[in-house]
């Protein structure tokens, strides 16, 4: 009993199962029918007019047959088993597709790269590494049977300036990328004259030098000008005349900076509105095919985002398929006041960053502000003048007997 069902179980996923519907009078004709037939029965319903039963899918289309035969009106409509999801797998196309989708993936996944992974040195961004690489056909989507590595290897250790040594390793369907960059001598100091004097890039008071090479022009204590010699490239070694070089080193000097900032007391807002999607791409290994694009965002104020959407992602795995999708915030503008106490905090703020990025191993010693009201009224501006020790050697080549 118990193997009996479980086969009439099986049967009905296999070849489905189906709702057998007439009109309530014909309900006692439709089951003869059935009974003639040898067939099971079950869920017997009678409502509104209607009468059923659920039956397997194949006895139901032969039960129809009989019915219409016998002048009685039935229907059968599946409710469950393969044919059931089968039928409505057919509905919907894009589950269709997706599946399709999978099996090239699964069919042409093995023989191509999905990722190029790149471990070097400081020297040389991971980026123009993939993107050399890619020249020479290393590239996601590529077909691993037509790379050939050692001379791919070969030709950019020969080719590139800044690549002393390259591995690639392709394990699975990763290309494992390993990277030396190559020693650069510092830049010859040919055609940048016999030697090297130091001058004043501003004007100030030598407190001190630091020189790795050449003679100090200015004594401490003195004031200098701006352009004017303090130290020297050319030595003189008592016994054997002057000669050239390159005066190296730092000439500290007490000096002064003016720093200015003008802050508006009205100035423009900009807040995103909302945002929408302007374009949408396929993403299938290296290669990307637009699908979608919105225009009418001509004349209007807006940024590009710009973010790619993969199937998968976990750590350094990703599987390169997915959608490239470009989102424009659209912003709109609007003018705003601030009071005269925040553009002064602004203003200061604004001099001190100056002042970092000026100056920023100078030794400050004071700091004068002065500040106001410009002349129409419509901002504070701020005044600093920094005196500090700073660094005030400038390198300026010489030649000694240059030809014309």
């Amino acid at each position: 009993m118990k193997k009996e069902k479980n086969r009439e179980t099986a049967d009905s996923f296999l070849f489905g199962r189906a709702r057998l519907e007439c009109a309530a009078e014909d309900l006692i004709p439709m089951l003869n029918i059935l009974l003639s037939m040898g067939e099971s029965y079950s869920n017997i319903k009678s409502e509104d007019g209607r009468a059923s039963v659920d039956i397997s899918y194949v006895s139901a289309k032969r039960a129809v047959a009989l019915c219409r035969s016998s002048g009685i009106e039935a229907e059968a409509a599946l409710l469950s088993g393969l044919p059931y999801y089968f039928t409505r797998l057919l509905l919907r196309p894009g589950i269709i597709a997706g599946v399709v989708a999978a099996l090239l993936i699964l069919v042409i996944g093995s023989s191509v790269l999905w990722d190029v992974r790149v471990k070097n040195n400081e020297f040389i961004p991971k980026e123009e590494v993939k993107a050399m690489l890619a020249g020479y056909g290393v590239r996601p989507g590529a077909r691993i049977s037509r790379l050939d590595i050692g001379d791919i290897q070969t030709r950019i250790e020969r080719d590139s300036m800044d690549i002393a040594w390259i591995s690639i390793n392709v394990i699975g369907t990763v290309a494992y990328v390993e990277v030396i960059a190559e020693l650069k001598e510092p830049p010859s100091e040919e055609g940048m004259g016999d030697g090297a004097n130091l001058v004043a890039s501003r004007d100030g008071v030598i407190v001190g030098y630091e020189l790795i090479a050449g003679e100090p022009t200015a004594q401490i204590g003195r004031t200098v000008r701006k352009g004017e010699l303090i130290a020297s490239g050319l030595c003189d070694s008592e016994r054997f005349g002057f000669r050239a070089t390159r005066a190296k080193g730092r000439v500290l000097a007490r000096t002064e900076y003016l720093f200015e900032a003008e802050i508006p007391y009205v100035y423009t807002v900009r807040e995103a509105e909302k945002s929408e999607i302007s374009e949408i791409s396929i993403i299938f290994f290296s290669f990307r095919q637009k699908f979608f694009k919105k225009g009418g965002f001509s004349g209007t104020k807006y940024d590009k985002i710009y973010s790619d959407i993969y199937i998968y992602t976990n750590g350094d795995i990703t599987v390169p398929i997915g959608l490239s999708v470009v989102r424009v915030p659209i912003f709109s503008e609007s003018e705003a006041k601030r009071t005269s106490a925040e553009a002064v905090d602004i203003a200061y703020l604004e001099i001190n960053r100056m002042i970092l990025a000026s100056i920023p191993n100078a030794e400050i010693l004071s700091k004068s502000f002065s500040g106001g009201e410009n002349a129409d009224g419509t901002a504070y501006r701020l005044e600093c003048r920094v005196e500090c020790i700073d660094d005030i050697a400038e390198a300026v080549p010489f030649y000694i007997n240059k030809s014309e």
